[in-house]
């Protein structure tokens, strides 16, 4: 039939001239056997084009309005059906638009106009199979009789280059409003609609394909990033750090952990809470995975989550873990305020005056939550906090333990996640104090603030004058936050020495510092305090604490250490001691937002492991949120 067509075209061409083929649109009369049958012909044609036109039109609008594409503005459409399921609304509608359209008065104009259309409609279902064919999606198998990738792009090609053959202006006009469709259709948001995304599946396509070449034996420490993996017991009590984490991570991966005790029941824990997670995620607007495992105990699961967290070359090199203490969580969850970005505040809050007044509220709140029986807190929320719908989605996380509930896990447990961690030869980072920290303060109040870091380790003062691979990536992470808005415009990085005496070995110290910062590329004030009131005491046979404990410090030499560091020594730590340099320390937290502490191994005898954990416990007390760090590998580099 197509062959027949087309060689009635090309005799008709041969047979009479331009100029009769351009004014005579009713010249087949002159070689018919009869010439009515060319105005019945006509009739009937554009009889069924119109009808097939109005019901295909009206079938579409229908739905448009069942998928609720623009809302309920069509939601009257569907009023009225017929026994086959014609929407008599839609026809109605569809009548009058066609109605509308004649009133153009011209049939060469509304002729290029549907032709026009009709060939976008042809470029769309060319461009997505050809799509779909690039994305390789198993279960896009066409019937086509010829057809590969080629052939669509083809046809999508022709398609768009005939809208501008039949008139440039309209096809321009049709295409612009075209794309305001699209983009207006993909900013909104179609919660009850599971059309799938073939941009999804392209995005799928094309991670598989470069994380395959993401070769984890070409690493080098030039090209080093942070990936961490947060293990978090319950966001409600994690927000802070979670969102300081998401800075921490500047350019590299961040998996959010959790594990999930088996109580051996028929639903799978992971797989109804999981959108939660990702919930969370989208309303923090941080950059983040979420993994999540199912374990008979924590430790095992946490282990699972160490071992098995990432794919290929992405994998974590950093376990981050909250601080093991007697603290009661808060729920900073329920009030906290979701509008982090500059354009999603309302415009009602954009004063800047106001900001400061919903940040003093909010402390006001805190302050009186603080003070509270220790009750489940039910905080009345602020106008840039939670709505109900939100609610509804992230919410659903389990309540925090309270005042007199039991811990799920216990500090042997807890200590030997961190073993566990080290031994995987992953860096781990311990966090206390977090729910102390006022990001959004720092940027409304517009005041400098300090991230401080102290490169020593307390629990072996004999190396304050060296810097180890665990000094050094404590500088790279303090480094990191400090490139991160809003700590980028609003933080000082400072680094402390610690020194016996003011004389000019601790000069030279100094200057030696100065000069690997420098080296290293990093901008930081470096600060010499004096600790030997602190060190004197243990040496102080006087002082004695019956709650002294001998920690085994096992660091092992690497090549990339800056100083040999000491293994095998057994340093016996006083409570004095430990206080003396809590006492230090906070005395140079004037302004400091939050600091960055020397996380020492744990010991090997599990007897120890309470009094390693009241180590670190008391030396963090009354500060900012403290990081604790223990580095294992190399992470800086001094050549571009």
């Amino acid at each position: 039939m197509l062959i027949l067509l087309w060689l009635s075209v090309l005799i008709n061409r041969l047979v009479y001239s331009r100029y009769t083929l351009l004014n005579n649109y009713l010249f087949l009369q002159d070689i018919n056997i009869w010439k009515p049958f060319v105005i019945i012909g006509i009739i009937a044609a554009v009889f069924s084009a119109c009808l097939s036109g109005m019901i295909g039109a009206s079938r579409i609008l229908e739905a448009l309005s069942t998928d609720e594409i623009f809302g309920s503005m069509l939601h009257w459409v569907r009023l009225g059906t017929t026994r086959r399921g014609n929407p008599m609304a839609a026809v109605f509608f569809t009548f009058i638009l066609v109605e509308l359209t004649l009133l153009i008065g011209s049939m060469n104009k509304i002729a290029r106009i549907v032709t026009i259309f009709f060939l976008l409609a042809y470029f769309a279902v060319n461009l997505s199979c050809l799509a779909l064919d690039l994305a390789s999606a198993p279960n896009f198998r066409p019937t086509f009789k010829y057809f590969s990738w080629h052939t669509a792009l083809i046809g999508a090609i022709g398609s768009i280059t005939m809208c501008f053959i039949v008139s440039a202006v309209f096809a321009s006009i049709a295409i612009g409003v075209l794309v305001g469709l699209i983009a207006m259709l993909h900013l909104r948001d179609f919660p009850r609609a599971s059309w799938g995304s073939i941009s999804q599946a392209l995005i799928f396509h094309q991670v598989r394909k470069y994380l395959l070449l993401l070769d984890p034996r070409k690493e080098h420490v030039k090209f080093w990033r942070p990936q961490m993996l947060l293990l978090v017991a319950n966001p409600r009590s994690s927000m802070n750090l979670i969102d300081f984490i998401n800075d921490m991570k500047k350019g590299g991966l961040f998996i959010l952990g959790h594990v999930k005790v088996n109580s051996h029941c028929s639903n799978d824990a992971c797989t109804s809470e999981y959108p939660y997670w990702i919930s969370l995620i989208d309303h923090m607007k941080i950059k983040a995975f979420v993994d999540m495992t199912a374990a008979t105990n924590i430790r095992d699961g946490a282990t699972q989550l160490i071992r098995l967290s990432g794919l290929g070359g992405l994998r974590p090199n950093t376990v981050i873990l909250g601080f093991y203490d007697d603290t009661i969580p808060e729920d900073k969850l329920r009030s906290r305020p979701f509008f982090k970005r500059h354009w999603l505040i309302p415009t009602r809050l954009r004063n800047p005056s106001l900001l400061r007044l919903q940040h003093q509220m909010s402390r006001l709140s805190d302050d009186i939550e603080s003070t509270s029986n220790g009750g489940r807190q039910n905080s009345s929320n602020t106008s840039a906090s939670l709505n109900d719908n939100d609610s509804q989605s992230i919410l659903q996380f389990p309540v925090l333990r309270q005042k007199n509930e039991q811990k799920l896990l216990d500090v042997s447990s807890y200590v030997q996640i961190i073993q566990d961690a080290l031994y995987l030869n992953k860096s781990v980072c311990l966090a206390r104090n977090f729910p102390l920290l006022k990001k959004d303060n720092i940027e409304v109040d517009k005041r400098k603030v300090f991230v401080d870091v102290w490169p020593v380790n307390f629990i072996f003062p004999e190396t304050s004058k060296q810097f180890d691979i665990t000094c050094l990536y404590m500088l790279q992470l303090a480094t990191i936050v400090s490139m991160v808005k809003p700590w980028k415009s609003h933080a000082v990085l400072r680094v402390f020495l610690c020194i016996d005496a003011l004389n000019d070995n601790a000069f030279r110290i100094q200057h030696y510092l100065g000069e690997l910062l420098s080296q290293l590329r990093i901008n930081a004030q470096t600060r010499m305090v004096s600790w030997e009131n602190v060190t004197n005491v243990l040496n102080n046979p006087s002082v004695i604490n019956e709650n002294a404990a001998t920690i085994p410090i096992d660091q092992t030499q690497t090549a990339n250490s800056t100083t040999a560091s000491p293994t095998k020594e057994f340093i016996d730590v006083n409570d004095e001691y430990i206080r003396g340099i809590n006492e230090l320390i906070r005395q140079q937290c004037d302004n400091t937002s939050c600091l960055y502490l020397y996380l020492p191994r744990p010991p090997r005898d599990k007897s120890l492991f309470p009094r390693y954990i009241k180590v670190l416990e008391a030396i963090s007390n009354n500060l900012p949120p403290v990081m604790f760090v223990h580095g294992v590998s190399s992470v800086t580099c001094t050549q571009l």
